[in-house]
């Protein structure tokens, strides 16, 4: 008999939150007269529309919609998998420490990163890209800083907020750099152990959007991932579980698991 299926409440209740946030955001801009986000976008160094709060609107709906329905499908699999256990015999619900003792266990194979990360710190920068709005590359970057929160966290490595950074950098009198050598050298300045870093670029109708995850006290570089999509929205949908997945690549499964 196949083993029972595993999950817990965790991922849905993520995706609630996110959900609540997003939907929060588009209320935020859907109510906000052409005055005031006329207003609040003034400093901004890029031209503003006052029909853009409208598209900031669309998109943290779709966006707070998609967490919505992944929120109930992960509830609704939760259930089935604590119903699918109370049916199992004894013998088999204890998976997989007596259903599968007879059978023998996969080779673990040493993570990339050798080394004790409990404690250490992880850096996402600001996303770099030609001609992008800032406020979508923020986005970008903010979506991959909690897909790497959520693929870190069994390893007790700490991200890194944007505005703690960015209070160590105007502390030291230095400025972000997202690209080249200077990524690892700005993770250095923050003490950051780690550093991920993106660029968006769009080729013909694809946009693309490169992710590299450095260490930063030999500047080696851990992993890369490449995540396409026609749309910038296709690249919000994927990012977060690229990112979560370029860390798990470099450090290794959660400790204890097999």
């Amino acid at each position: 008999m196949p083993p029972p299926c595993t999950s817990s409440y965790w991922m849905p209740v993520i995706d609630t939150a996110s959900a609540l946030i997003f939907g929060g955001m588009a209320v935020y801009y859907a109510s906000m007269s052409k005055e005031k986000y006329l207003a609040t976008e003034a400093s901004s160094s890029s031209t503003t529309d006052p029909n853009e709060r409208f598209y900031f609107a669309g998109t943290a709906g779709g966006m707070g919609l998609v967490d919505l329905v992944s929120a109930i499908y992960g509830f609704h699999y939760v259930g089935k998998c604590g119903e699918q256990r109370k049916s199992l015999p004894a013998a088999e619900s204890s998976y997989p420490a007596q259903a599968l003792s007879s059978q023998p266990l996969p080779p673990v194979f040493p993570s990339p990163v050798a080394v004790q990360t409990r404690g250490k710190r992880m850096a996402v920068l600001e996303f770099a890209g030609k001609n992008m709005d800032e406020d979508i590359l923020m986005t970008f970057s903010d979506t991959v800083r909690g897909g790497a929160l959520q693929g870190l966290e069994p390893h007790g490595v700490v991200v890194m907020t944007r505005e703690n950074m960015l209070v160590l950098l105007r502390d030291m009198g230095k400025k972000e750099c997202g690209e080249g050598d200077c990524e690892v050298e700005t993770a250095r300045n923050i003490g950051a152990d780690y550093v991920i870093s993106g660029k968006v670029v769009r080729i013909e109708q694809i946009y693309a959007v490169t992710l590299k995850l450095h260490e930063t006290q030999g500047g080696s570089l851990l992993g890369t991932d490449t995540v396409e999509g026609t749309s910038q929205i296709d690249l919000l949908r994927s990012l977060r579980e690229h990112s979560r997945m370029l860390v798990t690549a470099a450090f290794g499964p959660a400790p204890g698991s097999r």
